[in-house]
């Protein structure tokens, strides 16, 4: 468990994978190791074997904060949501530990644009979480959702230019600016995108950005 834990902090995915899977092997009952191996199975692009770890999880401690929104955010994804689910999950989980802002965010995700606001407001209203990089990214982006975009642009420079180790948030602002055709910074966000180890960014994501990038010639 520790060696696969160091190198999943690392975002060295498929370092983890073997002694993940060895941990589980040795305590298949064992929640940190169901949730744990969920997270690496995502990252390689197993998300079935993702999902049943983590159900397994849940299973096994419906009170385990780690695997509720562990397995809520799996299913909050992909091209079929199952969107229900996700929400009741999602929900126990902020029931556990109302400080995180996660489960939070997911559900703000999960609503109508003109609903999340309320979610992303009472999260910015917790001191810890005022100034919390995905939090701020997403209040802006609420604000563009309800067309109002004074301070959004600036936000979002100042976000890129004091995360330069994030490659979610830094994938996430390209795709803003790409948007709205800004595309200098656009270049400069998937640029530093595809700078990311490959273990720490997403394989098809990155073939997006590298066509984008091209479009944008």
């Amino acid at each position: 468990m520790t060696r696969a834990l160091n190198e999943a902090v690392e975002g060295r995915w498929q370092k983890a994978d073997q002694p993940s899977a060895e941990a589980l092997k040795k305590t298949p009952d064992n929640v940190n190791a169901l949730v744990l191996r969920a997270v690496i199975c995502e990252k390689l692009g197993r998300n079935d074997e993702a999902v049943e770890n983590a159900l397994k999880a849940v299973n096994i401690n419906s009170n385990s904060f780690a695997a509720l929104y562990t397995l809520g955010r799996l299913y909050s994804k992909g091209k079929r949501p199952r969107t229900g689910e996700a929400v009741n999950l999602l929900i126990k989980a902020n029931r556990l530990r109302p400080e995180h802002p996660y489960p939070l965010i997911l559900l703000a995700n999960l609503h109508r644009a003109g609903q999340k606001g309320s979610y992303l407001a009472a999260l910015q209203r917790l001191p810890e979480f005022t100034n919390s990089p995905e939090v701020v990214f997403e209040s802006h982006m609420n604000r563009v959702y309800n067309r109002d975009h004074r301070g959004v642009e600036a936000a979002y420079i100042k976000l890129f230019e004091e995360n330069p180790d994030n490659p979610e948030l830094t994938s996430a602002i390209g795709g803003y600016f790409g948007y709205f055709r800004r595309y200098e910074f656009a270049r400069k966000a998937y640029r530093r995108y595809l700078a990311f180890p490959a273990e720490r960014r997403s394989a098809e994501r990155s073939v997006r950005i590298q066509n984008r990038l091209r479009e944008m010639r």
